[in-house]
């Protein structure tokens, strides 16, 4: 039978293996020396000289204004077309519905596009919204505050509002 150590005393272990401590440092030595010495592998290769992705978008020039009769205008002027596609003009009236919807094909020369709110759609005062999107991609949102008509039916302004003049 085996004497045991009293109680707190620290148990004592056998010696370690011969070679033990040789092999582990050699190990170490292996270890460090694969691992600097590695490249970075990235699965599946990244090949190089790809072409750097020019997204289509809308130049600082594009503008939404209040065109003829009050109606809301919007001229687009676009950059980097790649390729023909669908240029796309959602119309949300004040009430956040969609109003009316356009679009025109763009060829890569092509680098304007005029959009007017359809004459059948009724101009009614608030906040108009226009949405464009190219190939289903949108671009950017434009906002137009069209003001209330003096003595219009059913238009009515805050007593604290300016006079429309014209």
């Amino acid at each position: 039978m085996r004497a045991r150590a009293p109680r707190g005393a620290p148990a004592r272990r056998g010696a370690p293996p011969r070679g033990a401590g040789v092999r582990a440092l050699a190990a170490l030595a292996l270890a460090a020396l694969a691992l600097t010495a590695c490249r970075p592998l990235y699965v599946p290769l990244v090949p190089t000289g790809l072409p750097e992705p020019h997204p289509t978008r809308l130049s600082g020039g594009s503008t939404l204004e209040a065109g003829m009769g009050g109606r809301p205008r919007l001229e687009l002027e676009v950059l980097d077309v790649a390729r023909a596609g669908w240029l796309a003009v959602q119309w949300f009236g004040p009430g956040g519905a969609e109003a009316a919807s356009d679009s025109a094909w763009l060829e890569p020369p092509a680098a304007a596009a005029v959009f007017d709110l359809p004459a059948d759609v009724a101009l009614r005062p608030g906040e108009w919204r226009a949405v464009v999107s190219f190939e289903g991609v949108i671009l950017r949102q434009f906002l137009l505050v069209v003001p209330a008509q003096e003595g219009g039916a059913g238009a009515k302004r805050s007593p604290a509002a300016p006079p429309l003049r014209a």
